[in-house]
């Protein structure tokens, strides 16, 4: 019979991207049947309890949640061990502490002033206030949470329009920009070929295919999946469309999305 076991830790903060990563390591152990690495947040909960678990209910959005179903206890205590490992124990790899991570937008700031893309990935209901901050430093956005409220995201992007800023997402899992990934992005050789990405699993088969064929990808823009949506209309996409059409790295472009609005597609495509 399999065992079910919590962990809740309080005002324990921890990004999506690392959370993927942490239950993936709590899966992949000996024994495990399924773990999740969450945040407390209402949506996560809920699925929680879907799975079985009730031991969670009092957590807060700024909490971490572990939950693991295993064969038996020692293989759930491996999984929490594991999650510890893929979390980082605040130690460096001589043993000493290491000098505190910033946790907020000011603080990161401080330690990378010359930064010009932000990204964030906190729960939606956070995530456009600290997209705003990153706005009015100046700062282009890899919006990489999701459940962000469709009215946010179009007050961010006509505000980011205002300014000649990016909004990556909300959702943007992916970008590659100068050669560098942002979120979860392949590694690829550099090319002519631009690719703007209303989807982000599209964007990830599109730039492994490119680099098989010897293409190469010169920056991809993901612009999140409702961007070319009725209500949306296409922002950020016209302004990565007209962005890399001016690269001069950039000898082809590629748009790649789910079902776009009718309307929309046919306004973006009559800018080319």
């Amino acid at each position: 019979m399999s065992v079910r076991h919590v962990q809740v830790r309080q005002g324990a903060y921890v990004d999506s991207a690392r959370l993927m990563s942490v239950s993936r390591s709590m899966s992949q152990q000996d024994g495990v049947e399924w773990a999740s690495a969450v945040m407390g947040t209402a949506a996560n909960l809920e699925t929680l309890q879907q799975e079985g678990f009730d031991d969670a209910s009092e957590a807060g959005a700024n909490d971490l949640v572990l939950a693991v179903r295993a064969e038996s206890e020692d293989d759930a205590e491996d999984a929490f061990a594991a999650a510890q490992d893929a979390l980082g124990g605040g130690m460096d790899e001589g043993g000493e502490r290491e000098e505190r991570r910033p946790r907020t937008f000011d603080e990161a700031r401080d330690v990378m002033p010359d930064a010009n893309v932000a990204i964030v990935s906190v729960p939606g209901d956070y995530a456009a206030l600290e997209a705003h901050k990153a706005l009015t430093a100046g700062l282009h956005v890899l919006l990489f949470s999701d459940h962000v409220p469709l009215d946010d995201e179009l007050e961010l992007k006509r505000r980011a329009q205002e300014r000649g800023l990016f909004v990556m997402g909300p959702g943007a899992g992916t970008a590659v920009l100068g050669g560098v990934g942002l979120g979860f992005a392949n590694a690829v050789g550099r090319g002519g070929v631009g690719v703007v990405a209303g989807a982000g699993t599209g964007a990830q088969e599109v730039m492994t295919l490119l680099d098989r064929w010897g293409a190469g990808v010169s920056h991809l823009v993901g612009v999140g999946g409702r961007d070319l949506g009725e209500r949306v209309r296409g922002g950020m996409t016209r302004m990565a469309v007209r962005a890399l059409a001016d690269d001069p790295d950039t000898r082809v472009l590629l748009l790649v999305s789910k079902p776009p609005d009718p309307d929309v597609a046919a306004e973006v495509l009559g800018d080319l």
